[in-house]
């Protein structure tokens, strides 16, 4: 096994492999027409994620309860929409599962009432 020594031997040094395009700084701080385009290009797409983002929770604030955005002169907050978005996404879940769950027992029912009636003799033959 090799001692510490043995690994970190000081004599040798590595070489570092140059890079193969060197790192040019701007020295006065000017844009190049290129990166004005691209910084424009990327403006307007982080726009129009953003209007997008805002139009869907726009549409949110419609069809959530209590949630109009129109109830006062600003309008509710972004944070508040989404808030009251997942409000509402909670409590649709537990009443689908309450529902389920009084479908299922009617459904229990309905099979336990279909089994009494086959018990239960029918009217007896008139003459």
């Amino acid at each position: 096994m090799m001692t510490p020594q043995d690994v970190l031997q000081t004599g040798t040094q590595r070489s570092i492999a140059p890079r193969g395009h060197p790192y040019s700084p701007k020295v006065d701080g000017t844009r190049v027409p290129r990166d004005e385009r691209r910084r424009a290009q990327h403006n307007e797409v982080e726009r129009r994620r953003r209007d997008k983002i805002n139009n869907w929770i726009v549409q949110l604030s419609k069809i959530i309860p209590d949630c109009n955005a129109d109830n006062s002169k600003t309008g509710a907050s972004k944070g508040g929409i989404l808030s009251k978005a997942c409000d509402y996404v909670r409590e649709l879940r537990q009443s689908n599962q309450r529902l389920q769950e009084t479908f299922k027992e009617a459904e229990r029912l309905q099979m336990d009432n279909d089994l009494l009636r086959q018990q239960v003799p029918g009217p007896a033959p008139s003459a």
